[in-house]
C-alpha cells in the first residue's frame, strides 16, 4: 500500500495555492468581500482606490487593493458551498481574517421584495459541506461584530436593512422552488434562500476567523417577483446591489478602524 495523500494544502509550481491562485505573504487582505460571481468582483473592484490582481485560478478570481485606507481583498467563491469553502481555506491560509459575503438570493418573504438588502444573523444549514467540518447540531453563526459594522454601516448610509436567518441549500431548483419548501421555511421565519452563507459561517467559525453576510433577493418566490432571470425590476436589483457593496466596504471600515483602535 501506497502513502496516503492527506496533506491539507497543496502548492502549485509557482507557490500559489491551486483554486485561487494566492500565494500568501501579503498579497490577500485581513478584509476580505466575496461574490459569487466574478462581475459582481470586477464591480466591486472601481470602488476600490487600488486594486491588484493576486489570483486566477479554476474560474476563481482575486484582486487585492485598499478603500479609503482599508485593504481589502475582493474574491469569487463560484457558486455553491464546495467553492465558498474552499475559497475561505485557501484565502484564510494566505492572510484573510474577516470574510464578508455580498451576494444574491431569493426572497421567501412578502415584505422584502426584489432590491432590498438583508444581513444574515445565522445561516439554516441545508447543504453538505459544512456537515464535514462539524455535526448537524453545530450552529452557523454571522460573527456578531461583522453583523454590528453591518447594521451600523446601513444605519448611518440610510439603507434600509432586514436583519435574520438564511437558508443555505445545494439544490437550487429542486431545493429552492417548491411550494412545500417555500411554506416549509417560511413557517420557520427564514427570510431568504441562497447556497453559500451557511457554509461560509461554519468553515469561518472552524477555522477561527469572522463571517458575514449581505444579500439582495433578485427574485421573491412568494410573490412571483423576478429581476435577473426576466429583466423584470431589473433597476431595483441593481441598485441593491450597490448598497449591498457600499455597506459591505463600510463595515469593513469600521472594523478596520475598531481593530487600530485596540
Amino acid at each position: 500500500m501506497g502513502d496516503y495523500l492527506t496533506e491539507r494544502f497543496l502548492r502549485l509550481p509557482d507557490g500559489s495555492l491551486p483554486h485561487m491562485g494566492v500565494k500568501g505573504g501579503g498579497d490577500v487582505a485581513p478584509y476580505v468581500l466575496l461574490s459569487g460571481d466574478p462581475g459582481r468582483v470586477e464591480k466591486m473592484k472601481t470602488w476600490l482606490d487600488t486594486a491588484e490582481g493576486v489570483g486566477r485560478e479554476r474560474g476563481y478570481v482575486a484582486y487585492t487593493g485598499s478603500y479609503r485606507g482599508t485593504p481589502v481583498t475582493l474574491a469569487s467563491t463560484g457558486v455553491g458551498a464546495p467553492s465558498v469553502a474552499i475559497a475561505i481555506e485557501e484565502l484564510a491560509l494566505a492572510g484573510g481574517r474577516v470574510f464578508i459575503r455580498v451576494g444574491s438570493c431569493a426572497s421567501i418573504a412578502e415584505n422584502i421584495p426584489i432590491g432590498d438588502v438583508v444581513i444574515g444573523t445565522a445561516g439554516v444549514r441545508d447543504e453538505g459541506v459544512s456537515h464535514t467540518y462539524a455535526p448537524a447540531i453545530y450552529p452557523a453563526i454571522a460573527d456578531p461584530d461583522v453583523v454590528a459594522a453591518l447594521r451600523a454601516t446601513a444605519e448611518a448610509e440610510g439603507t434600509p436593512y432586514h436583519l435574520g436567518l438564511v437558508r443555505s441549500t445545494d439544490s437550487f431548483y429542486e431545493g429552492e422552488r417548491k411550494v412545500e419548501i417555500i411554506d416549509q421555511w417560511r413557517d420557520l421565519r427564514v427570510l431568504v434562500f441562497e447556497m453559500e452563507s451557511s457554509a461560509l459561517f461554519t468553515v469561518a467559525m472552524v477555522r477561527g476567523v469572522r463571517s458575514g453576510s449581505i444579500l439582495v433577493p433578485g427574485s421573491n418566490l412568494v410573490t412571483g417577483q423576478k429581476s435577473t432571470y426576466q429583466g423584470q425590476q431589473l433597476e431595483e436589483y441593481t441598485a441593491g446591489i450597490d448598497a449591498a457593496i457600499a455597506t459591505a466596504l463600510g463595515a469593513v471600515e469600521r472594523l478596520h478602524a475598531a481593530s487600530e483602535q485596540r
